[in-house]
């Protein structure tokens, strides 16, 4: 009769246990996801060299329609841009003319609830590439 009501006694306790685990892992879940909206209404995309300049385009979608400000930073974490917007969405090409030989650029969208950013790495190393074509007669 003993052995009979440890057994359930000790059934029960694994039972309790392992729907304890089972929930702190599912509330785990639930917090741990990233607001993704916000990050998929900003992309910043590298257009290349224009006129021997480094091309940028931002376009920001201001879903909500708050005023923002967008920031862009070089590595040493000096404003290179700073410029602020009404509610209205944003489509501008940045030209920048000047910039170090291996940098990094940080663009930032910073509104009053949040603040994006996303950056470049900028390496100007040049390669030449050689190509042969041969044909036979």
């Amino acid at each position: 009769m003993k052995k009979q009501s440890t057994k359930a006694v000790s059934t029960k306790v694994f039972t309790f246990l392992f729907a304890v685990l089972i929930s702190c892992g599912f509330a785990q879940n639930t917090y741990a996801l990233p607001d993704s909206t916000s990050a998929k209404s900003v992309e910043v995309t590298y257009q290349g060299l224009k006129d021997k300049k480094l091309a940028f385009n931002v376009n920001y979608k201001n879903e909500s329609a708050q005023p923002f400000q967008l920031t862009i930073r070089n590595d040493q974490d000096q404003i290179i841009y700073a410029s602020k917007f009404d509610g209205t969405p944003l489509n501008k090409t940045m030209l920048f003319s000047e910039f170090p030989e291996n940098s990094k650029l940080t663009f930032s969208i910073i509104t009053a609830k949040e603040k994006i950013a996303q950056s470049f790495e900028i390496n100007t190393q040049v390669r030449t590439v050689e190509e042969f074509i041969v044909k036979g007669i």
